[in-house]
């Protein structure tokens, strides 16, 4: 036969003892945000090359400064994007993992 559900007071103090168990973290929303911000920054800054187009319209392709800032923001995006998306796909499954243990399973 199937289980009852567990009461509410169970359950919240097993929510209670398992987030005392293990350190905060971000919520994984918030890093697969910041992953596709920072994806889109990389493409960008790579079209923005491409085209000889100012920086966010201030920075003159003439500038010295142009062609280093657009290269690291595209050289970096793509490392820092996938690094975050990896962490968004750890929070969650460590959140999945949690939740299953409120559950019982």
């Amino acid at each position: 036969e199937g289980e009852e559900p567990l009461p509410p007071w169970i359950r919240g103090e097993r929510e209670r003892k398992l987030a005392a168990d293990e350190g905060s973290d971000l919520l994984f929303p918030v890093y697969l945000i910041g992953s596709a911000l920072v994806a889109i920054a990389a493409v960008g800054s790579i079209f923005e090359f491409a085209n000889r187009n100012p920086i966010f319209g201030v920075l003159p392709p003439s500038n010295f400064l142009w062609a280093p800032i657009l290269l690291f923001f595209s050289i970096t995006g793509f490392p820092s994007a996938g690094f975050l998306f990896f962490k968004a796909i750890t929070a969650a499954n460590k959140e999945a993992e949690r939740q299953d243990k409120i559950d019982g399973y």
